[in-house]
This record gives C-alpha cells, structure tokens and sequence, in this order.
C-alpha cells in the first residue's frame, strides 16, 4: 500500500499537487504462480479556477498472474491493465480510458552495495477511448543503498514509449520517461520516503498533443 503526495514545479497552472494513493493484493498463491490485483488512484491539482483546484481524477487497475521463473525471484506475469480519467469541474461529454494486455517480466539484482529492481513490460491495446494509443512499452530500474541502519538513499529511473493512430490526432509516437532521487526511512510498520523528481508525462493533459514536463518534490508512505 502506498500513499504520495507531491508539489509540482511547472509552468503551467492545471499543475501544482500530485497525490496518489492505492495498493495491490495476492488473492491467490500456488507456489509457482500467484493470482494480483492493484488500484490506484490519483488525484491532479492546479489553480486554475481558484486556489485549490482538483482538475484531473485519473483511476488504475490492473489484474495480473505471476509465473516465478527458474531465475531466483524474478518473475514474468501476463497482466490485464486498465485506466480511466476524469476531469472535475470541466466540460466532458465523452469517456478517457484505454484497455490493454500484455506481459511483464521483474527481477531483483545486487551490484555491490546497491540492492536494484529492474522491470519491463509490453502491452497492447484492446479497446480505447478518445486516446490514439495502439501499444505501450518500457522498463524502469529502482536502487536502495542502505547508508545507515535508519537511512537508505534511492534513485529509480523510467522510460515509456506509447505508439499510436497517426491517423486519429496527427502525431508520432510519445515519449515519456522519470528520474528519482530520494531517502528512505524504514520503520516497524513501513517506511517513508522524501524524494524530488524530472518527469516527462504523457498526456498529463488529456486533451493535450504534447508531454507536460515538471519537477516533483514529495513524500511517500510505503507498507
């Protein structure tokens, strides 16, 4: 489970609070393979209208089945992924939301004192809505050195590229990617981090052509 929360630094307005909050479960375990469900939700600030403006309600869910492969603790999974988005406050009269599928693969990894999770996925759209969207890939890496027994420093790194319709918006494939760096203070029920941010998001505008790029100042509880 996990709760963010982030100031974002950006020329534009419609941007100014990224908070997201969620969690995934194991339904099943069968030794080899397990059964998983995340939801998360996310919630775009800016001040727009007035001060404290709650534009964009953007919704994940994802089903997914973990094979573990004969690579200790890595696993490869085929993943049902789905997003919906919503605007507050503003005019829509048509859905924003994308079905896709597609497979996974994560492994962890230790390279001297770092402990690293590296993943990557390629999906395929099934059904979409508004979006332009035919197929999505990317990978991320995630490092944690520990530097005290109370103290960790982390840095993730991401990149995704979205193929779409040419035909439907008049546009070539987005790009989107993030760099991380952050600290990380474990406790008996979790850990906290304090972290800052470079993203370059997709579509952060859903009616947008282009990628919006901010920095994020932020914390996260981890569970």
């Amino acid at each position: 489970f996990h709760l963010n929360a982030a100031r974002l630094v950006s020329r534009d307005d419609g941007f100014v609070w990224d908070a997201d909050f969620g969690g995934d479960l194991d339904f099943a375990d069968l030794r080899y393979f397990r059964v998983n469900l995340l939801v998360n939700f996310e919630g775009i600030i800016g001040e727009q209208l007035r001060a404290i403006d709650p534009n964009q309600g953007n919704y994940t869910v994802d089903a997914s089945v973990w094979w573990r492969t004969f690579v200790p603790d890595a696993e490869l999974g085929v993943t049902f992924h789905h997003v919906s988005r919503h605007l507050s406050d503003r005019d829509k009269e048509f859905a924003i939301a994308w079905n896709m599928v597609g497979f996974q693969y994560v492994s962890p990894l230790r390279i001297g004192g770092w402990d690293l999770d590296i993943g990557f996925r390629a999906l395929k759209v099934l059904q979409r809505s508004f979006v332009d969207y035919t197929a999505e890939v990317g990978g991320s890496i995630q490092a944690l050195r520990v530097v005290h027994p109370r103290v960790s420093l982390t840095v993730d790194g991401e990149l995704t590229l979205v193929t779409v319709d040419r035909s439907k918006r008049g546009r070539d494939h987005q790009l989107g990617g993030r760099f991380e760096i952050g600290v990380r203070f474990p406790g008996a029920d979790g850990v906290g981090e304090l972290f800052i941010a470079r993203e370059q998001r997709i579509d952060a505008a859903p009616l947008d052509l282009g990628p919006t790029t901010f920095t994020m100042l932020g914390f996260r509880f981890l569970h």
